[in-house]
């Protein structure tokens, strides 16, 4: 999918909002955001904008990580505006391009998996340092296109299993129009004087196999659908690791029986599978699933300086 212009993309947008889209993401994602502010090392009061905000789920953990800030969120979606509103009341959200805010300087800017989507990734960089302060630290987190993960090494067993001329891998979200690597991604950002300090990634092997559990089922049959591969040896291979994936996706299913989530739709079904499953195999659920997500934090603690990650978190400052 491409956008030719903004009022294309809002509308996509604004369409997925009102259907529950980017409702939920896990303690540990949430905590890796809240942790990277932390060693920033910012003062004390500042502003913060949070470009790119969706519902305003990581924008509440800035507010979080920066309890002295003034802290604010922006997005194309006015969907997504009235929802991150509705939950978070300390926070100012805004539709970007808000005559009435036009002026704000922020000294602190995040983005949270917005620049693989937005339709012109020149025009959005451009846009977020118009926004910044004279002295500014930003953050952002990205899928990257760097080899050696889990998933590029999947994506590169499948026929056009990556775009060539975007770095997108076959499986991925519809949305996503780009991966791009840390040099490219500081490009972006280099001649207005923001300087990549620090980077890191993220689901090497263990994250990936986490994230794409607590997916959809679909995409777990799509990730490892062996009549994409290349070679014949290879079906064996993702037979196994479909089988390690659907064995952990259940499992989390279950273990998240009692979690919050989001009122969507079937959500009273999927609630009642999921308490029956939990019933079943608790034994084994909740087990597999802690040994899954701690080797997650332990991936991300001991390997995040590693390249090869899907995902990247890059620190950037100026002045």
């Amino acid at each position: 999918m491409e956008f030719s212009d903004r009022q294309e993309s809002k509308s996509f947008y604004d369409q997925r909002y009102s259907h529950g889209y980017m409702g939920h993401w896990s303690v540990f994602e949430k905590r890796r955001i809240f942790d990277l502010v932390k060693e920033l090392n910012l003062p004390s009061r500042g502003k913060a904008l949070d470009f790119g905000c969706g519902r305003g789920i990581f924008t509440a953990v800035i507010k979080e990580a920066l309890p002295g800030w003034e802290v604010f969120g922006c997005d194309i979606s006015s969907e997504a505006i009235a929802a991150a509103s509705s939950q978070n009341k300390e926070i100012k959200f805004f539709v970007l391009g808000d005559p009435e805010l036009a002026g704000l300087k922020f000294d602190f800017i995040h983005s949270h998996h917005m620049l693989e989507h937005t339709y012109n990734v020149q025009v959005t960089a451009k846009e977020i340092v118009a926004l910044a302060a004279p002295v500014c630290a930003m953050m952002h987190s990205l899928p990257c296109n760097h080899p050696g993960s889990l998933e590029y090494i999947v994506s590169s067993q499948m026929k056009n299993g990556i775009n060539d001329k975007t770095g997108t891998f076959f499986f991925e979200d519809q949305a996503h129009l780009r991966r791009l690597s840390v040099d490219q991604t500081s490009a972006l950002f280099l001649h207005d004087g923001f300087v990549v300090y620090k980077d890191y990634y993220a689901n090497q092997y263990y994250g990936a196999l986490k994230w794409i559990a607590e997916s959809e089922l679909v995409l777990i049959l799509n990730f490892t659908d062996s009549s994409k591969a290349v070679n014949p040896a290879e079906p064996i291979s993702l037979f196994r690791l479909r089988n390690k994936l659907i064995f952990f996706w259940f499992c989390t299913f279950a273990a998240m029986a009692f979690q919050a989530a989001d009122r969507g739709k079937y959500f009273y079904l999927k609630k009642f599978l999921q308490a029956f499953s939990f019933i079943l195999f608790f034994w084994i659920a909740l087990p597999a699933r802690s040994w899954l997500v701690r080797n997650a934090v332990k991936e991300w603690k001991e390997e995040r300086t590693k390249k090869n990650g899907t995902d990247m978190f890059l620190l950037l400052k100026r002045g």
